[in-house]
């Protein structure tokens, strides 16, 4: 239940973030949402985690990571979302871990499985469903796609920065720490945008609301939870069908136009993140099919 629901909050996420940007510009909208989580978390800490202390020779690498984490990451994102539909956008955040495996092949030389390598394949062929063909060149779409792939690009970066700090420090200090960092890069940003405080209205306080609350803090902590009882794994593969609710709540919300090619693109994108994390290959179907013959054969001769 606590994954479903988070993956639920995170794909609607994405809507709501279309919503409030009628009225706030991006940066004052990641600066007030992560402000209003950064307090939710204290709290939370304080309860959980009272003794864990920052330590100094850690400062720069938790801030570089709420730099790159936070503040770029929802910076690229919540701009992208301005010119592209939340369908789209989220689909395209949906391959981080198909751009994270193509960077370790090339930074830590990691060699694609060929589970990998199908799963690159097929995340490459679903982007290309979801946009090629669809864009002008001359039209703020392009700009769109650009921003929210610099968005994906900066999570990527972020993985690497924050890796040494799990050997330290739990996941809730270091989202914690993290989103305080991202929070003091975003304000000063924030001060030099135009918000259009004239169209605040009930909807736009809720969806914010929402954003701060619940996608921000509460999903968080049950994506902990979830993490805690269920394993990487399966959270992960939970996870990829976020894109999925945010495709269905743009449709009914928004009425999103949903094509064909979205679809196939949609499909392509969450199959290739769960061939990924197949831990079982193409081979060793194989073997196992081999094995069954041979065993069958036995049978047939005893």
């Amino acid at each position: 239940m606590a994954i479903i629901l988070t993956v639920t909050m995170w794909g609607l996420s994405f809507l709501s973030i279309k919503i409030t940007l009628n009225v706030f510009g991006p940066m004052t909208l990641a600066t007030l949402r992560f402000l209003i989580a950064s307090i939710i978390l204290f709290v939370v800490m304080r309860v959980k985690e009272p003794n864990t202390k920052l330590k100094r020779e850690d400062i720069k690498s938790m801030a570089m990571a709420g730099v790159v984490g936070v503040a770029m990451y929802y910076c690229f994102e919540n701009y992208g979302i301005k010119y592209i539909s939340s369908s789209q956008a989220s689909l395209i955040v949906g391959t981080i871990p198909i751009f994270s495996l193509m960077a370790d092949s090339v930074v830590l030389k990691n060699k694609l499985s060929f589970n990998n390598f199908i799963g690159v394949l097929a995340s490459m062929i679903g982007i290309y469903f979801i946009i090629g063909g669809n864009i002008r060149l001359e039209s703020n779409e392009l700009l769109g796609y650009a921003l929210m792939f610099g968005a994906v690009f900066s999570w990527v970066f972020y993985n690497y920065t924050t890796k040494s700090l799990f050997e330290k420090y739990s996941q809730l200090a270091i989202v914690f720490y993290q989103i305080i960092f991202g929070t003091m890069i975003l304000f000063p940003f924030s001060l030099f945008e135009n918000n259009k405080w004239e169209l605040l209205d009930k909807v736009v306080v809720y969806n914010f609301l929402y954003l701060a609350l619940f996608c921000s803090a509460i999903a968080y902590v049950l994506y902990m939870y979830a993490l805690e009882n269920l394993g990487s794994t399966v959270t992960t593969l939970y996870l990829n069908f976020a894109p999925i609710v945010t495709v269905i709540g743009g449709y009914f919300i928004f009425d999103e136009v949903i094509s064909k090619n979205q679809i196939i693109g949609s499909i392509l994108i969450v199959l290739s993140v769960y061939i990924v994390n197949l831990k079982i290959s193409y081979y060793d179907i194989l073997q196992m099919i081999k094995c069954k013959s041979i065993d069958s054969k036995s049978e047939k001769v005893d």
